[in-house]
Order: C-alpha cells, then sequence, then structure tokens
C-alpha cells in the first residue's frame, strides 16, 4: 500500500477545538472583566448641548412654517365670531347724552352692530395678513434654541443614571454636556 502524499497544512481537530475554547474562554475572561470594571467606575457620556439643541431648532422651524400660515387662516376664521359676542355684549339700545337717555332704533343698533363687525374683522383680517411668518418662525426657533440649550446644562449636567446591562448588571452612567 502506498501512502498518499499530503500537500499544504493538515486539520487536527483536537488542535483545532482546543484553539476555539481557549478563544472562548479568553473572551469571556476578557468580557467579565470589562463588564466588571464598567459597572464598578461607570461609563460617561458626553452631550453636545450646541448639536441637539440646533437639532430641535431646525425640527421646531420646520414644523412651525408649516402650521402657522394654517394658524392664522384658523384665527381670521374666528374672528366674526369672537368679535359679534363681544360686540353685543357691550352695545346697548339705550343711549345717554348730558343726563339725557335715549333709546336707539332696532335697526339703527344692528347696523351699527354689523359696521363694527365688518370693521373690526378686516382690520384684524389685514394684520394677521401683515404678520411675516419667516420672522416669527424664526423667533420661535432661537426662543426653542436656547430654551433647549439652557435646559441640557442646567438639568442633565453631572447627573448620574443607573442602566442595567442584561437586565442584572448595573453600571452608572455620568452626562456630561460639552
Amino acid at each position: 500500500m502506498r501512502k498518499k502524499k499530503r500537500y499544504g497544512w493538515s486539520l487536527d481537530k483536537k488542535s483545532f477545538w482546543l484553539g476555539v475554547t481557549s478563544i472562548l474562554i479568553i473572551i469571556i475572561v476578557i468580557g467579565s472583566l470589562a463588564l466588571r470594571a464598567l459597572s464598578e467606575y461607570g461609563l460617561t457620556v458626553y452631550l453636545n448641548s450646541e448639536e441637539i439643541a440646533k437639532s430641535i431648532q431646525e425640527q421646531v422651524m420646520l414644523y412651525a412654517e408649516q402650521e402657522i400660515p394654517q394658524m392664522i387662516e384658523d384665527a381670521k376664521a374666528e374672528i366674526p365670531r369672537i368679535i359679534e359676542s363681544e360686540v353685543q355684549a357691550q352695545l346697548s339700545d339705550r343711549m345717554e347724552i348730558a343726563g339725557f337717555v335715549f333709546t336707539m332704533p332696532a335697526e339703527l343698533v344692528e347696523q351699527l352692530t354689523k359696521n363694527m363687525q365688518s370693521n373690526v374683522a378686516k382690520t384684524t383680517g389685514k394684520i394677521l395678513d401683515g404678520l411675516n411668518t419667516h420672522i416669527l418662525t424664526n423667533q420661535l426657533g432661537n426662543n426653542v434654541y436656547e430654551m433647549v440649550k439652557q435646559a441640557i446644562t442646567g438639568e442633565l449636567q453631572s447627573q448620574t443614571l443607573q442602566v442595567y446591562f442584561f437586565d442584572r448588571i448595573p453600571v452608572k452612567v455620568r452626562l456630561r454636556v460639552k
């Protein structure tokens, strides 16, 4: 019988499984040490308040650009109803001049009411139409930016949270705001 010649390397099963087992044990030991160090010393997470505030500002401004025109239109639609209730509560058919009380005819009161409502509605509508939504959007965005930045800096700076890995290993997470 002839022996076959082997070219290249050969795989010894015992050595292979010994190597795989050794590597797994090393990975488990290193992972356990890392988790222990992590749970003992904690983890520090750095938050960039500038980036967070800018991101939220952009989102609010996009939303405001879409919603403010509709809000203005909704307000313009409500103006006649609001004016009607306010004017009726303030106008009376009785008028006093120099101590004399006069009763105005109902048609005159009705005409005065309609004219007053119409004028106030037109004027208020013109005011709302004249609003620059771009300026409103920018002001809202800038206000939100400042509020978020102050809130993050004030509320989250040096906070420590307890987080559980695998629902068992407690890890302290410290927040630092840049």
